[in-house]
């Protein structure tokens, strides 16, 4: 190596063993600002262990400062769901409720109860019970009618009783034309009390039996659904023609009607 770059090499190697010596000191490498302009220091970072708490520098040149842990005890605060105690009514110990005493009835100031509310009727439901009997007796059941009383001609007797369901024409009169607590049987002209003797005296003749047997099981399943509404809405009762017919043969025969 030449005597002259030896030479020039020297100030480099001088300051780069400066700062190896000072280590990373804060003093040297981060420059100091005044503190009238606006400057704050960086906090120190610390470390902490379980014997002894100190703070210290990055560098281990920096001198550390120990400072004894003191060991606080631990607060332990109960939950805010924490179960009171239980606190026993006035009384004699162990019993349930407290003695009632003499005047506790005028005492107590009257609390006034919300009249019960009557009980709303069922909404129409495709698939309810009551919906599935009545149009299985509809469609169903004529099929065994047919079988029991017209055998020979079972299959013919069957559709002339589903064709029987055209007195279901006369709802049309009706306003409005469906209503599912509405009682058909003596509301609509087809299905009033004056027709259905009519309906019985077609059974005298051989021709229009099927079409009389249809009729009057067409009225029976009719009959049935009311009842099965009658249950569950105790005004339809009271406004149906049922109803009517009942009270007024109870009348006639010098008994009370009943509701």
């Amino acid at each position: 190596m030449p005597p002259l770059l030896v030479f020039r090499l020297i100030p480099y190697v001088a300051a780069a063993l400066t700062l190896v010596l000072a280590g990373c000191r804060s003093a040297v490498i981060v420059p100091q600002f005044s503190a009238a302009a606006g400057y704050r220091a960086p906090l120190p970072a610390q470390r902490f262990d379980t014997v002894a708490a100190g703070t210290a520098h990055n560098c281990a040149t920096t001198p550390q400062r120990r400072i004894n842990a003191e060991a606080w005890p631990r607060v332990v605060r109960p939950p805010d769901h924490a179960t009171s105690k239980k606190q026993e009514p006035v009384g004699k110990p162990g019993r349930r409720y407290p003695k009632a005493a003499t005047g506790d009835t005028a005492r107590s100031s009257p609390q006034l109860v919300a009249p019960r509310q009557p009980r709303k009727p069922p909404s129409f439901k495709l698939f309810s019970a009551q919906t599935l009997v009545h149009y299985s007796l509809h469609f169903a059941f004529p099929a065994v009618l047919a079988l029991v009383f017209f055998p020979l001609m079972w299959q013919t007797a069957y559709l002339i009783m589903l064709a029987t369901m055209l007195i279901d024409l006369d709802h049309l009169l009706a306003k409005p034309i469906f209503e599912p607590r509405r009682c058909s049987i003596g509301y609509h002209p087809l299905h009033s009390f004056y027709a259905v003797p009519v309906y019985a005296l077609l059974l005298l003749l051989p021709a229009t039996q099927i079409v009389a047997v249809g009729i009057l099981f067409h009225l029976f399943t009719d009959t049935v659904d009311c009842l099965w509404s009658f249950r569950h809405c105790h005004e339809c009762y009271l406004n149906s023609r049922i109803y009517a017919v009942r009270s007024w043969v109870r009348k006639r025969l010098g008994r009370k009607a009943m509701d």
